[in-house]
């Protein structure tokens, strides 16, 4: 749990070796792959760069603030960004705008359910969900006023969220219904992922703990601290095969936990400002991220 091991590993395999990509204009706060590995970008500009492999980038521009997160549906048909605005916009797999949605306060959270719908998370707790082909709204709900940070499952049945006040709720996107609630040391949840198998779920908190939930376990979930930070833990991915867990810090590191070997594997350097975006590639031994300072990096994995 951290301690020499961490700091081992922060000695041996410090890795500053990183392939960079132009990012946005200015600082880039959301980045994800698609399936195909298409790559998008999110910039405080509001701002959505589409860099497909083989092809030059295009610059998809119409958000009037800083875009907060992206994320592809499932079959690579939608690229859906979410913005400081209060809306959401919809594109297909060429990068062509579809529509906007939405009104309200800025959105935090976007993705798409096990249904097929998309849904988008306001930093108030109300949850919207969508019929992409339409835009019509087909359901909203109240969740947690307290809302600071929030992750889908893989399949998009379970939401989870990350409150200031030091919780973390799991809720049933279905239905949609709390499932349960989980108190969490360190403070303010600043970022969650969940691990490919669903069981799982990482939580970063305020005091730069990464820490690990079985949301599975016998008695309900016990957090178990893996590592920490020097400072504020923002962004946390699992890679496909969930052997790895990456986290992105204010102190500007990238570090790679091995699950299966229970040790941090990697500190990844080359940012010069807060990491705040994190995916793997589907396909290939890649994690992309993306920094303050508006440069997205590519590392390659051990």
């Amino acid at each position: 749990e951290g301690g020499l091991g961490a700091f081992t590993a922060e000695l041996l395999r410090y890795d500053p070796q990183g392939e960079a990509l132009k990012g946005g204009k200015g600082l880039v706060y959301a980045l994800a792959y698609g399936p195909q590995g298409v790559l998008a970008l999110g910039d405080e500009a509001g701002q959505v760069r589409f860099l497909p492999p083989g092809r030059p980038p295009l610059d998809l521009k119409g958000h009037a603030s800083y875009v907060r997160d992206l994320a592809f549906s499932p079959d690579g048909r939608y690229l859906a960004s979410a913005s400081g605005d209060g809306t959401l916009r919809l594109y297909d797999a060429q990068g062509r705008f579809l529509r906007a949605l939405g009104k309200g306060p800025a959105f935090l959270k976007v993705g798409f359910d096990s249904r097929g719908r998309l849904f988008g998370l306001q930093l108030r707790g109300n949850l919207t969900l969508f019929d992409p082909a339409t835009g019509k709204v087909l359901a909203t709900r109240s969740l947690s006023p307290y809302l600071f940070s929030a992750a889908q499952s893989p399949g998009g049945r379970v939401l989870g969220l990350g409150l200031s006040v030091g919780r973390v709720e799991v809720w049933d996107l279905t239905l949609p219904g709390k499932r349960g609630e989980i108190r969490v040391p360190g403070g303010p949840v600043y970022a969650l992922a969940f691990r490919p198998d669903g069981r799982y779920l990482a939580v970063a908190s305020a005091d730069g703990g990464v820490r690990l939930l079985d949301l599975l376990a016998p008695g309900g979930p016990e957090p178990r601290l893996l590592y920490a930070h020097k400072d504020l833990t923002l962004s946390l991915a699992f890679s496909p095969d969930g052997r790895y867990l990456a986290s992105g810090g204010q102190d500007r590191e990238v570090r790679l936990y091995d699950l299966e070997a229970g040790l941090l594997e990697r500190v990844y350097v080359g940012h010069t400002g807060p990491v705040y975006g994190l995916d793997f590639h589907p396909q290939t031994p890649t994690l992309a991220t993306s920094g303050g300072e508006g440069r997205v990096l590519l590392f390659r994995l051990p």
